[in-house]
């Protein structure tokens, strides 16, 4: 997913350059993005489930002081990791977006005003 949106966002970046149909890219772009904010909810729901099952796993290692449950703590640790990374990055990238989607409907109205 991250060379997926740094792609986007290098061929937004190349197409503003050239002064591309700039109606077209807006709207191709807010189509990514309601893409990317699909994807950044299911991470986010992911996320919250692998979060709360670690919470809960250690919740029943410190009850129970079984091991296998702290091994499924640890794992659940383990794989909340990276997930919470993934989403990190997610969202940042879907705000930059946003920045680029503003940038270019301000763009847009001040070529439209020197007109």
């Amino acid at each position: 997913m991250n060379k997926y949106m740094k792609r986007h966002e290098k061929l937004i970046s190349e197409l503003l350059k050239e002064r591309r149909d700039i109606d077209f890219l807006k709207k191709y772009h807010k189509e990514q993005i309601g893409i990317i904010q699909h994807e950044r909810l299911i991470h986010l729901l992911v996320t919250l489930f692998f979060g709360l099952i670690f919470f809960i796993s250690v919740l029943f290692a410190v009850v129970y002081e079984k091991l296998v449950l702290s091994s499924l703590a640890g794992l659940m640790l383990v794989l909340l990791i990276p997930y919470i990374f993934h989403y990190y990055r997610l969202e940042n990238g879907v705000q930059k977006w946003y920045k680029i989607y503003n940038d270019m409907i301000l763009g847009d109205r001040e070529n439209k005003d020197s007109e």
